[in-house]
């Protein structure tokens, strides 16, 4: 891991603001979710500039250009959002960022896809087909959520996360230790908005998307069923103790559900940093801006080892360890 970088909406909106809007008190978000404000996208602001922003940070963190970047450099890109229908959001973002031949791939999902991401990076490394793999991730759909609905009014925020991963020699401390993901797309309606109508119209095509749907209920229940198992293998991949892992970076779904799950899963919650309280949920980009604040924190750390857990719709659920 050579650079870090992250950026949040600029937009803060509290518990209040939102309170207001479902005729509720100012407490209720705050006791059912720990979720005490969240950060949406300001004036100038969207998921592409929020993933610019991101890119270009960890690009600097790690001592790069994007001028001197090439065929050796691939953008694995996870983006919920749009700014343009196509291309590709990887290509538009690369093209944003000047990074002129970068290979780029967009993966197409929400939470948990950064671990897919890592391992696919990782699969490249080990056949040598490239030095060097930015993974990031944005989101913005905070369009899609119906401001009256309870089970999705202010759970989640906007942001974007990315880290620069390079591919080391023998000698490098640095490993993926273990990975594991598995997907159940059984529960693929448990969160969705589906596509409603399209109409051509003088300037192109309206496109109606029903406001996003979730049960969440049951997707904490299938969440900790399957990442009990998820978790279990990938400490076996790795030959390591739970107890081992000195920092768990997981995905911020909301606090509470988040406290509830960890300790189920038997882990420590103060090994646990928990942005989500303030930032909400970032869906893909959550794991991502959740290491990239850590490092900013100096909870990054050189031997340690680093677990990561993610779950989301689809349903898909997956953990990864890596010393650094």
């Amino acid at each position: 891991m050579r650079g870090f970088g992250h950026r949040v909406g600029s937009r803060i909106v509290s518990n209040e603001e939102t309170s207001l809007q479902l005729g509720l008190p100012a407490d209720w978000l705050f006791d059912r979710t720990g979720i005490r404000e969240r950060r949406l996208c300001g004036p100038g602001e969207d998921v592409l500039v929020l993933g610019k922003s991101a890119v270009e940070s960890a690009l600097q963190d790690a001592g790069l250009r994007p001028d001197e970047l090439g065929k050796e450099t691939v953008l694995l890109h996870i983006q919920n959002g749009l700014t343009h229908l196509t291309p590709p959001a990887a290509i538009v973002l690369a093209g944003s960022l000047g990074l002129k031949h970068v290979r780029c791939l967009s993966i197409d999902g929400v939470c948990a896809e950064p671990i897919n991401a890592l391992e696919i990076a990782a699969l490249m490394f080990n056949a040598g087909t490239c030095e060097r793999v930015i993974i990031s991730a944005a989101v913005d759909f905070t369009g899609l959520i119906d401001s009256a609905d309870k089970q999705t009014a202010g759970l989640f925020g906007c942001g974007a996360g990315a880290v620069v991963l390079e591919r080391g020699g023998d000698d490098c401390k640095s490993r993926l230790l273990g990975l594991d993901w598995e997907t159940h797309s059984e529960h693929w309606e448990l969160g969705l908005s589906p596509l409603l109508d399209t109409e051509q119209v003088s300037k192109g095509v309206r496109v109606t998307f029903g406001h996003y749907q979730m049960r969440g209920q049951e997707l904490a229940r299938i969440a900790v069923r399957v990442l009990g198992g998820v978790l279990q293998t990938t400490l076996r991949n790795a030959d390591c103790l739970l107890n081992e892992c000195g920092l768990v970076i997981s995905h911020q779904p909301n606090v509470k559900m988040l406290e509830i799950g960890l300790t189920r899963l038997g882990i420590s919650l103060e090994r646990a940093p928990k942005p989500g309280a303030w930032m909400g949920n970032l869906g893909p980009a959550s794991l991502l801006v959740g290491l990239s604040l850590a490092n900013e924190a100096g909870l990054v750390k050189s031997g340690q080892r680093i677990l990561f857990l993610s779950f989301g719709l689809g349903f898909s659920a997956g953990a990864a360890i890596l010393k650094i």
